[in-house]
């Protein structure tokens, strides 16, 4: 696994910009919820990034299928772009994500067409797993779509989080009408978020673990993604990730989608 570490210097940097996200807070106060959420979006949105990733579809027949990618973003994940280079069947897919996900075009080499997704595309499986395009787009919605509130901190998977509970507003755009997101309470990286059913129960579970500094950033280098509805969960292993690399002039294109 080559990821680039981060020195001293980089990691005080990434912990004083979640830091200065945060109300200067009296003793024993406790931060809101949109005040971790902020930091927690910061801390997870660098500016540029490169990552090869391995996917792994475990089914509910207990079969499984595994694809590798190559996965680019910039501008904080604004716009981003998920080129599949393994197995032989799916490779030279490429999906280009735009305005946070809003805008999906894609290309496939069989057709050798470049065409515009759907609208609701961006709730669409990713290669038949249990991520959506929605999941790899940025952080926006935790602001714009729901109502965060910091019910008080818990021990989670051997550390310190606070527990949010967001709830999404009036006529959202969102597929659950609530969230449970498990964040450390050291960086403000979540370890565990839970997508809530209308019922109440957890329909989906993200977890988070394996969490390293990279380019002074913490990050999860296995993510894993349950449904509890269909029985079938989906891993993402990061390979390779460097947040110091450079987008090209005109990479993230339509005309870049092909090559």
């Amino acid at each position: 696994m080559r990821v680039k570490r981060a020195t001293e210097l980089q990691r005080k940097n990434r912990r004083w910009i979640a830091l200065s996200l945060l109300p200067v807070l009296s003793f024993g106060q406790i931060p809101t919820g949109q005040a971790v959420i902020d930091s927690m979006v910061a801390i997870m949105s660098p500016e540029n990034s490169k990552l090869i990733v391995k996917q792994t579809n475990h089914y509910d027949d207990g079969k499984s299928r595994t694809f590798v990618l190559e996965m680019y973003s910039t501008n904080k994940g604004d716009k981003m772009m998920i080129r599949y280079i393994k197995p032989t069947s799916v490779k030279g897919q490429t999906f280009l994500l735009l305005n946070d996900g809003d805008d999906i075009w894609t290309y496939f080499p069989r057709t050798r067409r470049v065409r515009k997704m759907a609208s609701h595309a961006k709730k669409m499986k990713v290669q038949g797993g249990d991520f959506s395009f929605d999941d790899f787009s940025s952080e926006g919605s935790w602001k714009n779509e729901y109502i965060t509130t910091n019910t008080g901190s818990i021990e989670k998977s051997g550390e310190l989080c606070w527990v949010l509970k967001a709830i999404a507003k009036e006529n959202a755009d969102v597929d659950f009408p609530a969230v449970i997101l498990y964040v450390r309470k050291d960086n403000y990286y979540p370890v565990r978020i839970e997508y809530m059913h209308e019922k109440g129960n957890p329909e989906k579970t993200l977890t988070l673990t394996d969490i390293q500094d990279v380019d002074g950033y913490p990050t999860a280098l296995l993510i894993t993604m349950e449904n509890h509805l269909t029985g079938t969960k989906t891993v993402m292993e990061t390979t390779e990730v460097s947040y110091s690399w450079l987008p090209p002039k005109g990479f993230f294109s339509e005309r870049n989608l092909k090559k």
